[in-house]
């Protein structure tokens, strides 16, 4: 079976393999802030392009279509304003 002695080395290493643990997961800690730091402005701002681009985009086919079919617009917006006020008056 087990001896005292036994049990108390035990006791005594676990303390230190938990200081290890630690000192391992705070530098693993550090090593992923690092990196993030490093990885999180370039995607913002990629990410701010693209936002960017589709906006113009959509803007540009908005723009062509509602110049392609004048009337359709026209018919598109009044029928959303009669919606809404429909909406708006049962609330």
């Amino acid at each position: 079976m087990s001896t005292p002695h036994a049990q108390s080395s035990k006791a005594e290493h676990v303390p230190d393999d938990i200081a290890q643990q630690i000192e391992t997961l705070r530098a693993d800690v550090m090593r992923l802030a690092a990196t993030m730091s490093d990885d999180v402005p370039g995607g913002i701002s990629k990410a701010g392009r693209q936002i960017s681009r589709s906006g113009r985009e959509a803007r540009a086919t908005a723009t062509t279509a509602v110049l392609d079919h004048p009337l359709i617009a026209i018919g598109i917006v009044t029928s959303l304003g009669l919606l809404l006020g429909l909406m708006s008056r049962k609330g």
